[in-house]
């Protein structure tokens, strides 16, 4: 039986290899995900994957955050899957974060484009494992521990394969109130797609302030008193269950807001006097401008996220 694992980054990947669920594995029945599609722009229109890997390749220069060899790292990686009827069974390891499910999305639908044939997709996620009390994700788990997982792999439907494709299209596409009107879906066994969804568009700015919750939570930390850069990212990555994002986008997070919310100062990041009437309610702040999936926000962008009516509302 020919099989390939795809597994949700190099952290994962250490532990599947001494596991030995399968065994001495060639090159080609392990893919490594290395992208982070929910950071960043993404389109849902592209004539082909080629044209997304050059959006992405060139947002990535932009912010200095290029892989040393995208095309080895990633492209090369997700050719593995040219052909996807070649294998009896394709596993997909991700866990419940934001991060983990706009790729595992992607990949659902770029798999549904092809024939499938007797190709079983099956798929392993989770948001706990016992005894972590404090689980972030499968790379936190030992080789044992991954072989117990493999066992609850759970086989998806042609419809939760298309479910995937509507909501990559809706994420990437340029209208958020598409991502909005998915939420009462049916997600079948994608049992974490939904509330990914929510934080997504919660990354939003919300209606009253006009911060979304990412920046609230940074708030948060600095309304306790100053914090040094590093410190301020260790803090929130340390909390962070739902995002699965990077010390570097939430330094990215950080440096947009520079002057408006926060300043550097010599004891650490302080709140600025317009941040303290931000969030005392006293003055709104204009939207960042940044790519939230296939949408390009700006000061103007009209999209609002609603904590009373707990939805994404257009002015």
């Amino acid at each position: 039986m020919k099989t390939v694992h795809i597994l949700n980054g190099d952290a994962t990947a250490g532990a599947f290899a001494e596991s030995n669920l399968v065994g001495q594995p060639d090159p080609a029945s392990v893919v490594i995900w290395r992208e982070a599609l929910s950071e960043g722009p993404v389109k849902a229109d592209v004539r082909s994957v080629t044209e997304l890997w050059d959006i992405r390749r060139a947002w990535h220069n932009a912010t200095a955050d290029q892989p040393a060899d995208y095309d080895q790292l990633v492209v090369r990686e997700f050719e593995k899957l040219a052909n996807p009827a070649d294998y009896d069974e394709i596993y997909l390891w991700f866990e419940h974060d934001l991060f983990c499910q706009i790729n595992l999305v992607f990949l659902l639908a770029q798999l549904a484009q092809h024939p499938l044939a007797t190709t079983k997709i099956k798929l392993v996620s989770v948001d706990s494992f016992p005894g972590v009390p404090f689980f972030k994700g499968i790379g936190q788990l030992n080789s044992a521990q991954l072989a117990t997982l493999f066992l609850q792999a759970e086989e998806l439907t042609r419809q939760e394969l298309d479910r995937a494709v509507q909501v990559w299209n809706a994420y990437a596409g340029p209208q958020p109130l598409a991502v909005q009107n998915l939420l009462d879906a049916d997600f079948g066994r994608l049992r974490f797609l939904r509330t990914a969804l929510i934080l997504h568009l919660q990354r939003f700015p919300f209606t009253d302030n006009n911060l979304n919750l990412i920046e609230h939570l940074l708030t948060a930390f600095l309304m306790e008193g100053p914090l040094p850069e590093d410190r301020l990212i260790g803090r929130f990555l340390q909390q962070d269950r739902v995002y699965g994002i990077t010390d570097l986008s939430v330094a990215g997070t950080i440096r947009q807001l520079n002057g408006k919310l926060w300043a550097y100062t010599d004891d650490g990041l302080s709140l600025t006097e317009a941040g303290a009437d931000v969030i005392a309610g006293r003055r709104v702040l204009n939207p960042v401008e940044r790519w939230l999936g296939g949408f390009y926000q700006t000061a103007d962008s009209p999209y609002r996220w609603d904590r009373e009516e707990e939805k994404l509302t257009e002015r």
